[in-house]
């Protein structure tokens, strides 16, 4: 007997006894990868929010819409701003509480009624896209968006952003920045998105904190290359109003009933 042993009050083991006891640990062990390795990509369910996100790349550019055509996709209750203005948002998430590294890109229209604190307009999302689908999935359960399962990439070189929006390896959007040579600025504020309440005459409310540095652009563009038929193909800006690139994090709370 070790003096381990003794100290721990194990008692004597054989060598035998311990080399099988080995194998077990190692086969369960193995089985346990193959279990895992085995699961589809995403497949674990998200908990319900609170999410933060701590580090995030972000271009955001607001953008008018055509408003005949905006208006026989906005629901009955829900007014469009003035001149039908909007946002692109596209961005990838690195690091972050309830959620795992994930991408978006998403565009929404600035509604009446429902303004936050500091100025602006709520925002409601017309179609987004969010991988890896269990952002997707849980994204479109606990807030009510319009999500589908599509990636994002953020290329920067110098002061040229280039972000792209895929889905099922066919590019669906586009936005390009080149970003002014002055310092970018620290920020905070709050966001409100709107959405309906499932199973009720309703809408929800979901406020959205954040805190990171805005870089303003010198020029932008955004390209739709969605096909015919595809939510984002309908939703063609008219005009780039402004745009930029921010860096930093953001919070989503639970809903709660807006009216």
């Amino acid at each position: 007997m070790s003096t381990r042993d003794a100290v721990l009050g194990n008692p004597p083991v054989s060598s035998n006894h311990f080399k099988g006891r080995q194998r077990r640990v190692w086969a369960l062990l193995w089985a346990l990868v193959g279990v895992v390795s085995g699961m589809p990509a995403g497949a674990q369910e998200i908990p319900a929010p609170p999410y933060y996100i701590s580090r995030g790349e972000y271009v955001v550019i607001g953008i008018a819409y055509d408003e005949s055509r905006l208006k026989r996709l906005v629901p009955a209750g829900v007014q469009m701003a003035p001149g039908a203005t909007g946002v692109v948002v596209m961005y990838t998430a690195s690091e972050s509480y309830g959620l795992p590294s994930y991408s978006s890109s998403w565009m929404g229209l600035d509604v009446e009624g429902f303004d936050p604190p500091g100025g602006g307009k709520a925002r409601w999302m017309l179609s987004g896209l969010y991988s890896p689908g269990s952002v997707a999935a849980a994204l479109a359960k606990y807030f009510n968006y319009p999500t589908r399962e599509g990636s994002t990439r953020l290329e920067r070189d110098g002061r040229r952003v280039v972000i792209v929006g895929s889905m099922g390896g066919q590019e669906i959007i586009r936005a390009e920045l080149v970003l002014k040579a002055e310092p970018c600025q620290r920020v905070s504020g709050m966001i409100h998105e709107v959405t309906p309440k499932p199973g009720a005459d309703a809408l929800q409310l979901i406020k959205i904190p954040n805190v990171g540095d805005w870089c303003g652009a010198e020029s932008t563009k955004v390209e739709i290359k969605a096909p015919a038929g595809d939510p984002f193909a309908q939703l063609n800006p008219v005009k780039v109003l402004w745009g930029g690139f921010y860096y930093g994090g953001f919070g989503w709370s639970a809903p709660v009933i807006a009216r």
